[in-house]
């Protein structure tokens, strides 16, 4: 089936997105070949430096084939196009668009490029007779003599911007490196570094304090029994109930070791605190070894560890005790 022919505003239309995508080929994927494969048998070229110009399709060919691999791929950005028709089957495109090099390429520019084309259409489509490209001297500083540094400036204020960019990600990058050194990936808890922290800072100064000292009774025989998947996710589980007592008051220190360091609450909520998070241990099935240890005024913050540490190793030797106990009397 024959296809209507186009209209003159289809054309104009199909015409300014060519000439779009040409630049887009060229700029953002170093590709002239569409472009070459639309220039018509006469034809002139005017770039932008004070060199480039030719009238010649065989010279135009042959110097836009040495760009390939030398322009650095570019971003195109606030691109307008209009397409006038002077005569029959006679198409001027003009258009002006913005384009900057990433900051990968290692080049920082920025420039207002100005394109104007002219095309005869043909039984085989659009012909590409004329192409100029051209850097605005517009908006020249009255001290500018000959050069426009407008266009310097702007490349200048393009490179502080991508500068400042970079820095904003560089300080998200810190961010997260600092927030991972002090996490306990598995569990989501502080980690043992940011507990050391804790620790040196309520050394220097420290009023009452809380200390509660958890070890999960069992570890071992579930990994040698259901695997390390079942051990991880005790370790997890056991790491939301404590999280969901103490809040950000508590740290994995260890393999199955966890300590609560509390220096806002007083006595009987921090005792809470604690009597709550093993409730929950129990309810969820989870056995655990706890000691305590408080102070209302002057605190010893490693004297406070090592109490609560021995009455957790009491707590747990009296667990596999009973456990021993209970398998002799089967």
């Amino acid at each position: 089936m024959q296809q209507r022919p186009l209209t003159d505003d289809e054309k104009k239309q199909q015409l300014a997105e060519l000439v779009s995508l040409f630049l887009h080929r060229h700029y953002c994927e170093n590709d002239t070949e569409l472009f070459l494969d639309h220039v018509d048998a006469v034809f002139s070229w005017i770039g932008a430096a004070e060199q480039e110009y030719a009238v010649d399709p065989e010279i135009v060919r042959r110097i836009f084939q040495s760009f390939a691999g030398r322009v650095p791929r570019c971003e195109i950005s606030d691109e307008r196009y209009d397409v006038i028709q002077p005569a029959a089957d006679i198409f001027i495109c003009t258009g002006r668009l913005w384009i900057a090099t990433p900051p990968a390429s290692g080049v920082f520019l920025r420039v207002h490029q100005r394109i104007t084309t002219v095309f005869r259409w043909t039984g085989e489509g659009p012909r590409c007779c004329h192409l100029h490209l051209s850097n605005p001297y517009s908006e020249m500083d009255p001290t500018d003599i000959g050069f426009p540094e407008k266009m310097s400036f702007e490349s200048r204020k393009y490179f502080r911007e991508q500068i400042e960019i970079q820095k904003q990600q560089l300080a998200a990058q810190h961010e997260v490196i600092v927030r991972m050194s002090v996490t306990d990936l598995a569990t989501g808890l502080y980690n043992r570094n940011r507990f050391n922290q804790v620790c040196e800072a309520l050394r220097h100064a420290c009023g009452s304090l809380g200390i509660a000292y958890f070890d999960v009774n069992g570890l071992k025989k579930i990994n040698d029994l259901q695997g390390h998947q079942a051990g991880d996710d005790l370790i997890r589980r056991t790491a939301a109930c404590l999280l969901r007592s103490f809040g950000n008051k508590v740290y994995r220190i260890g393999g199955d070791e966890f300590i609560a360091i509390d220096d806002e609450s007083d006595r009987d909520v921090f005792h809470a605190h604690a009597s709550t998070a093993l409730r929950e241990l129990r309810e969820a099935g989870i056995s655990m070894a706890c000691g305590l240890s408080w102070r209302s005024g002057q605190s010893r913050i490693d004297e406070q560890i090592n109490e609560a540490d021995k009455k957790m190793y009491l707590a747990k030797r009296e667990f596999y005790a009973r456990k021993e106990n209970n398998r002799r009397q089967r």
